[in-house]
């Protein structure tokens, strides 16, 4: 028993190393698949039937209910708290008789998510390897001192998320506690109890989801420098005097790249740091009052092609709102795209939340 007891806290402890790599990952490659991982705490109930392992007693079944409250750390790694009990049934050593005999047990779990241990991302169902310790009390105990014993457990559970906060659960596990938990005394040996247990679980999300804060300061300086650039270029073609002589004119179809606007995982909204490169843009539409501009939005490739086109038509518009609503461009001048998801315009999935300014 105590070597089965080090391999599962092995796993455990193998688990949150990997974990600890995992959350490490820039975002958008997160363990979950996404750019967040929302922690949560979940309430589950439990019932089932319990059999005893000792020789000629397996087929005593008996019923037992369980309360575990527990906290979902990672997207490898929950831990739980749990109480559970009924009646356990044992032959008395003497008469032979069937007795019925009142127990609890208290416990500390912690519990692995072994498929995203293979292949991390969400998905409705999963398999938990579970390993624990807790404390026995027991009514067939012959002393007061005997009636409290030490328990650890094993098993597995396979856990099927129906909705966002509600889940129901199969476990299946083996507890192990010392000799006098059934009152039977036989040296040398433990009493061994198997479970299934079919549970429900309340899923309760935190309020903020955790978010890696990433330092953008040398991003935000090339993109400052590009503006100071454009706008030096803009004041000397406009003190650039004209050459005296008879040319053909040529009608060319210029463009000019002007400066994006980078948005938030999930977000459409302009940040303060992004309006200075919207005012970049107003900027060069009006000392070029011939030039239109097409604003084309678009989104990483993470998450459902479906929000992500819509994403992307948010974004564009509301560079353009901008430029309407608070900067003076007339709107005739503004044309806006949705470009989807992409993965093209830049190597780091972050950037391609963006909407790309192109004045013609």
């Amino acid at each position: 028993m105590k070597k089965i007891f080090v391999i599962a806290l092995t796993a455990v402890l193998t688990a949150m190393s990997a974990n600890a790599q995992c959350c490490g990952k820039e975002e958008g490659k997160a363990c979950c698949g996404g750019c967040k991982y929302n922690p949560s705490w979940f309430v589950n109930f439990q019932g089932g039937i319990q059999l005893p392992n000792t020789p000629g007693m397996s087929h005593l079944i008996s019923p037992v209910f369980g309360l575990n409250v527990g906290r979902n750390i990672s997207p490898l790694f929950s831990t739980r708290l749990g109480i559970e009990g009924c009646n356990s049934k044992v032959y008395n050593e003497f008469t032979g008789e069937k007795q019925s005999f009142k127990y609890a047990t208290g416990s500390f779990d912690a519990m692995v998510n072994l498929l995203n241990l293979i292949s991390p991302k969400r998905r409705a169902l999963n398999l938990y390897g579970i390993a624990g310790v807790g404390l026995n009390w027991s009514g067939m105990a012959t002393t007061n001192s005997s009636k409290f014993s030490p328990n650890i457990r094993v098993g597995a559970q396979l856990d099927w998320r129906v909705a966002k906060n509600l889940a129901f659960n199969l476990e299946y596990r083996a507890d192990n506690t010392n000799d006098q938990f059934n009152g039977r005394l036989e040296p040398g040996s433990h009493d061994w109890y198997t479970s299934l247990l079919l549970g429900v679980s309340l899923v309760l999300p935190d309020a903020k989801p955790q978010v890696v804060v990433k330092d953008n300061s040398a991003e935000l300086k090339a993109l400052n420098d590009r503006i100071n650039a454009l706008q030096a270029e803009n004041a000397a073609l406009k003190n650039r005097k004209p050459e005296v002589k008879e040319v053909v004119k040529t009608v060319v179809d210029k463009q000019t790249v002007l400066p994006n606007v980078f948005f938030q995982c999930a977000k459409s909204d302009i940040s303060t740091q992004q309006a200075a490169n919207v005012k970049a843009i107003a900027d060069f539409l009006k000392a070029n009052p011939n030039s239109n501009v097409t604003i084309k939005g678009y989104a990483s490739p993470e998450g459902n092609p479906e929000v992500n086109q819509k994403l992307s038509e948010a974004r564009a518009k509301a560079v353009a709102d901008m430029l309407i609503n608070k900067l003076g461009i007339s709107a005739d001048r503004i044309k806006t795209e949705a470009g989807g998801a992409t993965s093209d315009i830049y190597p780091v999935n972050e950037l391609n939340r963006v909407a790309v300014s192109i004045a013609k």
